[in-house]
């Protein structure tokens, strides 16, 4: 059973708040949950439901039904996550397309919150029962890197970091349209939308929002961005792009879905119609994130490349005819990495060579240079996942050698799982009479070449339509 708590506004609360106001008097109400009950409807205000920003005044009278904190509580769910680092104080998450990041009235369940309580995560009570452990959101069509607090300490020292400016965060973003220049700032104010409340804009009287953006590649008539918020603004990237008249392709919400193409030369208007149809979401990417251990003041640093979908719409601006030619497969090791090649059809895949392991960078632009000699405009990366779908440290290097050779390289770069690759290609070794040991680079070569086969025989080799 829940409970009802009625206030009355007094002379020194007034101009307050209405959250702040419910979260300070009701009992065992903190200002958090006070929020999420008045999001919730449950909270009237003169028997008005209002926002929880709406300003009380002396005399007012707020009711709040307040339901068992059970009803509000996110719940574990056995959902697989991308964990890319964790330890006692937080989790780096790489988040998938399409997933909200913690639970809100109307969409409870499938939250990276309970997949994170489905993994026995003990996250911070800081953001109440329905946002344990959230620092930070990205959308829920935005994919990439979030990280989460497993303590209230933690938090805290992670919630003033990004206040400080102290966590860098970079997106890569493609919009419709060219910029002119290299890089450029955005300085806008950013506020609720004065037409459509569920939307931001950019607002004389909003609170302050910067931007920079620098162009990674251009590609007719969009542009592929590194984008850097240094404020934290809700759809920040999202709002400013519009702002520009550049809308983030695919976007919904702020025009990046076409409906005409005016703008586009009359011999690209048949892919611009090609490249609409088929974003399925915002093309908004959160590659990469770094910020100081909040507990060992340790540099930490995480990669994420650019996903499948997104993949697919820079394969079909790059190449309008779908890809063609030879494809690269990589079976990426600390101290080798096995390389094969597809022939031109894309039907059989061969070993090639092994090249020594060393910098990511290093290794990263040896493979994009054997790439260009070979033409090939596909890279499948070798993704050691577990076998209970988990990731572990092979599987992260993995990440950040594919989200490196994407710096160097206009090909497509596909993660693919090799869980088994390295076992197969003994396997086959001995059953052709090779001597296995002491010939590691002869697997290595040969797991690359399973790697590939085994996108190619699922179907890579047809290409971006």
């Amino acid at each position: 059973m829940g409970r009802q708590v009625v206030l009355v506004v007094s002379e020194d609360q007034a101009g307050d708040r209405l959250d702040h106001c419910l979260g300070a008097n009701a009992p065992d109400l903190s200002r958090t949950r006070a929020r999420e009950i008045i999001v919730s409807g449950l909270v009237t205000l003169n028997g008005s439901v209002v926002k929880p920003s709406a300003r009380v005044a002396a005399g007012d009278t707020i009711v709040a039904d307040v339901p068992e904190l059970e009803h509000l509580a996110a719940r574990p769910e056995d959902i697989p996550v991308v964990v890319c680092y964790e330890d006692d104080d937080l989790i780096v998450v790489d988040k998938a397309p399409g997933m909200v990041v913690h639970p809100a009235p109307g969409s409870t369940s499938g939250t990276l919150v309970n997949a994170l309580l489905g993994r026995d995560a003990r996250l911070s009570g800081v953001g109440g029962t329905l946002r344990p452990g959230i620092v930070h959101r990205i959308d829920k069509d935005t994919s990439g890197l979030i990280v989460v607090a497993k303590s209230d300490r933690v938090h805290r020292r992670l919630s003033a970091m990004f206040a400080e400016r102290a966590v860098r965060k970079t997106y890569v973003a493609l919009a419709w349209g060219r910029f002119g220049a290299e890089e450029g700032v955005i300085d806008e104010p950013i506020g609720r939308s004065r037409t459509d409340r569920k939307r931001m804009a950019v607002d004389p009287t909003g609170r302050p929002a910067v931007t920079h953006w620098r162009v990674r590649e251009e590609l007719g008539f969009a542009t592929l961005l590194d984008v850097s918020p240094r404020t934290g603004r809700t759809h920040q990237i999202r709002v400013h792009l519009a702002y520009l008249r550049r809308p983030v392709v695919g976007d919904r919400g702020y025009g990046g879905v076409r409906r005409a193409f005016g703008d586009v030369p009359p011999h690209e208007r048949a892919l611009a119609k090609r490249l609409n149809a088929r974003a399925a979401r915002q093309a908004l990417h959160a590659r990469e994130l770094s910020f100081e251990h909040p507990t060992t003041g340790r540099g930490l640093r995480f990669v994420s490349p650019i996903p499948e979908d997104f993949g697919v719409l820079l394969s079909l601006l790059r190449h309008p005819e779908g890809e063609r030619g030879r494809v690269v497969g990589i079976d990426p090791g600390e101290a080798r990495v096995g390389l094969a090649v597809s022939d031109e059809g894309r039907t059989i895949a061969r070993p090639l060579e092994v090249l020594e392991g060393g910098s990511v960078k290093r290794v990263a632009a040896a493979i994009a240079e054997k790439a260009d000699e070979l033409e090939a405009q596909t890279i499948v990366v070798g993704h050691a996942v577990r076998m209970d779908g988990s990731v572990g440290a092979r599987a992260i290097a993995a990440r950040e050698l594919a989200a490196a050779i994407e710096n160097v390289s206009r090909a497509t770069v596909v993660l693919r799982d090799e869980r088994l690759s390295s076992a197969e290609a003994e396997r086959v070794l001995r059953e052709r009479g090779e001597k296995t040991r002491g010939r590691k680079s002869r697997i290595d070569e040969m797991a690359a070449c399973m790697i590939l086969q085994g996108y190619l025989d699922a179907g890579g080799a047809e290409g971006a339509r």
